[in-house]
C-alpha cells in the first residue's frame, strides 16, 4: 500500500509555528562569532597577501642580482650597476603578478670583491596596494619592502 502525504495548501501555519519560536540560541551565536570569522578570515586574506608581495620583492632581486653577473664580473666598479634599475625592473616586474614596476623606489648595488660576492637591494613601495589596506584595517601596518639578494661570482 503506497502512503501519499499530504501538505499543507498554506504556509502559513508553518509561518506562525516559525514565529512563536523563541529559542534563537544559534542566532545569537552567530551574531556574536560572525565579527571574530570576519577578521579571522581578513587576517588570512592580509597575510597571505604580504606573503606573495614580500616573496615577489625577494624574486625581483635575485632576478636583478643574476642580471647583473655579467656586469659584475666585467668589471669591479659599480657604474654598470646603477641603473641596473630602469633597465630590468619593467621586463622582470611584468612576470611577478604581485608587483608594479612603478612601485620599485630604488635598485642599489654593492660589490665585495674580497668575497666575491654581489649584494642588489630592491626597496619597494607598497602603499595603496590591497595588501596594505587589509593589513591596515587588521593592524598590520607596513609600507615598504626592502629585499636583498646575494652572488657570488
Amino acid at each position: 500500500m503506497v502512503k501519499i502525504m499530504r501538505y499543507p495548501l498554506s504556509l502559513e501555519p508553518v509561518l506562525r509555528a516559525w514565529r512563536r519560536e523563541e529559542s534563537g540560541a544559534v542566532t545569537v551565536e552567530f551574531v556574536i562569532l560572525l565579527p571574530f570569522m570576519i577578521g579571522l578570515l581578513g587576517l588570512i586574506a592580509a597575510a597571505s597577501l604580504y606573503l606573495a608581495l614580500a616573496s615577489d620583492v625577494q624574486q625581483l632581486s635575485y632576478e636583478l642580482a643574476r642580471a647583473s653577473l655579467p656586469e659584475a664580473q666585467a668589471t669591479e666598479t659599480e657604474a654598470e650597476c646603477d641603473d641596473l634599475g630602469a633597465r630590468w625592473v619593467p621586463t622582470l616586474a611584468a612576470n611577478l603578478p604581485m608587483l608594479d614596476a612603478d612601485r620599485v623606489l630604488d635598485v642599489t648595488c654593492q660589490q665585495d670583491p674580497a668575497n666575491d660576492l654581489l649584494q642588489v637591494t630592491v626597496n619597494y613601495d607598497t602603499r595603496g596596494t590591497l595588501a596594505a589596506i587589509l593589513g591596515g584595517l587588521i593592524g598590520m601596518e607596513f609600507h615598504s619592502f626592502r629585499r636583498s639578494s646575494f652572488i657570488r661570482w
